[in-house]
């Protein structure tokens, strides 16, 4: 059964450093929404940063995700990731989270 898991991307770097990089991750995020793996994203409003929550049958994939995405492969993120466990919210996204197999 897949899980769902936490990416909190920090920035490490100064903005001038950073903001190259920003497109290959825009398109890695794509990537993972083609391939159904991504289950939202987006920066925090300070800019320090952002979430983005995947699907993933194990710790080691989601890790595996973590590390492949741009941002952390050019080191200008840091990244710490969480396995989530959804146990309420709103019961359309709840209900199709349990419908795709998803914990």
């Amino acid at each position: 059964m897949s899980r769902i898991f936490l990416i909190k991307l920090t920035i490490v770097v100064d903005r001038a450093t950073y903001e190259p990089h920003l497109p290959a991750h825009l398109a890695y995020l794509q990537e993972l929404k083609q391939r159904g793996v991504l289950v939202l994203s987006g920066p925090f409003r300070d800019r320090t940063g952002g979430v983005v929550l995947v699907v993933a049958d194990s710790s080691e994939a989601a890790e595996a995700i973590a590390r492949n995405d741009p941002l952390v492969r050019h080191r200008v993120d840091s990244y710490e990731l969480r396995e989530w466990q959804i146990t309420d919210g709103l019961d359309e996204l709840t209900e199709k989270l349990v419908h795709l197999g998803i914990s």
